[in-house]
């Protein structure tokens, strides 16, 4: 529940102001870029720092930073790129949040099923929170499904 709510927060910003955080993507790549040791992926700024550039000009440049000695770029998300999966994020953490709120409040079997079923997707195809999401997938995992805490609030149903 925590975890979604997180991710919802941290996406949810990209999602209404998209242009922001493809300028603030781009001012990081070429302040990365431009400090670490390598010679061969540096962009002339004009003597600027990376923060201090014009949005237009950070997203101009940063495309051009070669990502490997052969000369592969880096590839800049555009701000539908940026718009959707940060908005497939926010559903994905808000759906967690309610989820986890519905598991807690009524211990409904299909809660459960759709709480473990949007920690897998939001931990291997969204993960927002890097690690964290995938740790926050395992945790559920275990206490949804496999602890013995778990088996007694969810009995297995004998059909027959």
């Amino acid at each position: 529940m925590i975890v979604g709510l997180a991710s919802a927060f941290f996406s949810l910003p990209v999602v209404f102001d998209p242009a922001k955080y493809q300028c603030q993507l781009s001012r990081v790549r070429i302040d990365d870029a431009n400090t670490d040791k390598k010679d061969w992926n540096n962009v002339d700024t004009g003597g600027q720092q990376a923060e201090d550039l014009p949005c237009t000009d950070a997203v101009r440049l940063a495309p051009e930073i070669r990502v490997n000695e052969e000369g592969k770029k880096f590839p800049l998300p555009g701000e539908a790129a940026l718009q959707a999966q940060n908005g497939v994020a926010a559903a994905l953490g808000i759906g967690q949040a309610v989820s986890g709120f519905s598991v807690i409040r009524t211990l409904n079997r299909r809660a459960r099923i759709v709480a473990v079923v949007l920690s897998l997707i939001a931990g291997f195809f969204f993960p927002v929170l890097s690690l964290l999401s995938v740790g926050v997938l395992a945790f559920v995992s275990y206490a949804f499904i496999f602890s013995p805490a778990s088996r007694e609030v969810w009995p297995r149903e004998v059909r027959g």
